[in-house]
């Protein structure tokens, strides 16, 4: 089957990097796999034989103003299926694209949902509420909808009135195999020998200063390594000169191999507000490494099970408990069982399935 994938850009963040991973699974099981991009910025490298297409929109693309784009979009479209090679199904994933195909009436360009909007909507107005809740609607109308955790696909369902042919969820898929063989890699970064660990992209979502308030206040005198690059860079270094902890907390660029970091973490921390899925919970512990996260929309939930879920945490205080827990004690023990069923293969075999059954 001929597969796209429409997105913003090729930079190295969480949606592009799953993303790809999810064309490579595809094209190794048979499929022909096309990337559609916004823009031409790119920090990914493509593996052979995923073919890349651009269309050359510089802006940022905002929802009243994506209408203009659909045509670049539609003519992208007709021209690559000029020998009426067409295509299976194009699957949409960042919110830019998402707006452009929802002028769009075609069900095989599947709407996916990468980031949860419950903790925004809560923070809304009634009337800001009905506002978002007509325009969900609007732009899933008549579209196949694939949300990357329960926690996005139950408020989609609850706050969109029907209006889609279908809402599902399918996990993102992880690469297992492969990332544990990077792990295995020396760090690019010369780190020191205990750390805890963040990596995400230094912006409001990720909370990042509850993460700093909770380090100053734990017993030991661990260091944080943060890998990062966003807004706040600035904003977060002098907070941790206030706090007086700038000595033991590092900053460095994200690196195209964060696993061979991860694995020698004594922990990973994500504390946002919200999250769509939380890719890094499932990496750390691929790499075998314990996980902390607030129990935030609506992803870490439904990763950190079972034994697993004492590792939430709802505030500050609890988060320093646990920090200074996992530091403390001995390394806990991650089991395959607890990351299996986000392999990239199975995984795939979902979203193959959602093509089947349109066609």
């Amino acid at each position: 089957m001929r597969i796209g994938f429409f997105l913003r850009d090729l930079k190295i963040e969480g949606v592009q990097v799953v993303t790809l991973r999810l064309a490579e699974t595809l094209m190794n099981m048979g499929h022909q796999c096309e990337l559609i991009t916004l823009n031409d910025a790119q920090e990914l490298e493509l593996t052979a034989g995923i073919l890349h297409h651009c269309l050359d929109i510089k802006k940022r693309v905002s929802f009243k103003k994506s209408k203009q784009y659909v045509d670049n979009f539609l003519s992208c479209i007709e021209m690559l299926e000029n020998n009426n090679d067409k295509f299976d199904a194009i699957f949409s994933v960042h919110g830019e694209t998402n707006d452009i195909i929802s002028y769009i009436d075609n069900p095989n360009l599947i709407y996916c949902i990468h980031n949860s909007d419950e903790y925004s909507y809560n923070n809304k107005n009634w009337f800001d509420k009905l506002k978002y809740r007509k325009r969900m609607s609007k732009k899933i109308k008549a579209k196949h909808v694939i949300c990357v955790s329960n926690g996005i696909c139950d408020f989609i369902k609850a706050k969109t009135n029907n209006s889609a042919l279908s809402v599902s969820t399918i996990y993102n898929p992880f690469d297992i195999e492969k990332i544990k063989q990077l792990s295995l890699e020396e760090p690019v970064y010369k780190l020191p020998q205990d750390y805890i660990l963040f990596i995400g992209r230094l912006e409001k979502q990720k909370n990042i200063p509850l993460l700093l308030d909770s380090v100053s206040k734990m017993t030991t005198n661990i260091p944080l390594v943060i890998i990062g690059e966003g807004s706040l860079e600035a904003e977060l270094k002098q907070q941790a000169i206030n706090l007086g902890i700038n000595h033991k907390v590092l900053f460095f660029p994200f690196c195209l191999n964060p696993y061979s970091i991860m694995c020698k973490a004594r922990a990973l921390v994500l504390t946002s507000h919200h999250e769509g899925f939380g890719n890094v919970l499932v990496e750390a512990l691929i790499c075998h490494t314990p996980v902390i996260s607030t129990d935030c929309p609506s992803g870490p939930s439904e990763i950190l099970t079972g034994n697993l879920h004492h590792n939430l945490v709802n505030n500050e205080k609890d988060l320093v408990i646990r920090l200074n827990d996992i530091i403390s004690s001995p390394k806990e023990i991650i089991t395959a069982c607890t990351y299996e069923h986000f392999s990239a293969k199975v995984i795939a075999e979902k979203y193959m399935k959602i093509v089947k059954n349109i066609n």
